[in-house]
């Protein structure tokens, strides 16, 4: 008798344990796509914000920051910093990286690049940091801007790097 009570407590502890542990994994399962989003959402975040922090930082062609930047140096650098990724440093590598999106304001998500010219052989890139806004290296004279997508100077493609 003692025998058989010591095998039921055994045995109900190890079915305990089990389920247990299949409750614990279940949970982390369905909480997996969560915490994934909420770590891409957080990897935007900070890709704007530094690409924002730059705002007013000269053009110099061939620059990579932190002072001055060209177009591909600013996307390289705010990435690198920003999340510690390597996106390369051209327009013409950066168009290679990530998931083609829809250049559209709906599907557009904040840090997606923003490039104009060629799909495959594009001449500038910069940032988008969401309500229809982008920031990149314009010019020598303007600088590092923040301007609003205009259908004067519309991107040819998009990619999504996170």
């Amino acid at each position: 008798m003692k025998f058989k009570n010591s095998l039921v407590k055994a045995f109900a502890a190890v079915a305990f344990a089990f389920a247990g542990l299949v409750t614990v994994l279940t949970v982390s399962a369905n909480n997996a796509p969560q915490v994934q989003a909420a770590s891409k959402a957080s990897k935007r975040n900070k890709v704007v914000a530094l690409a924002k922090k730059e705002v007013g930082k000269r053009y110099v062609y061939g620059a990579t920051g932190p002072n001055a930047f060209d177009c591909s140096g600013l996307t390289s650098f705010v990435y690198s910093r920003a999340i510690g990724k390597n996106i390369s440093r051209t327009t013409f590598t950066q168009v290679k990286r990530g998931k083609t999106v829809r250049v559209s304001t709906a599907t557009l998500q904040k840090g997606d690049l923003l490039f104009w010219g060629s799909k495959n052989s594009p001449y500038h890139v910069g940032i988008y940091v969401g309500g229809g806004q982008y920031v990149h290296a314009a010019t020598p004279s303007q600088g590092v801007r923040k301007q609003t997508l205009s259908g004067y100077f519309w991107p040819s493609t998009a990619k999504r790097i996170i």
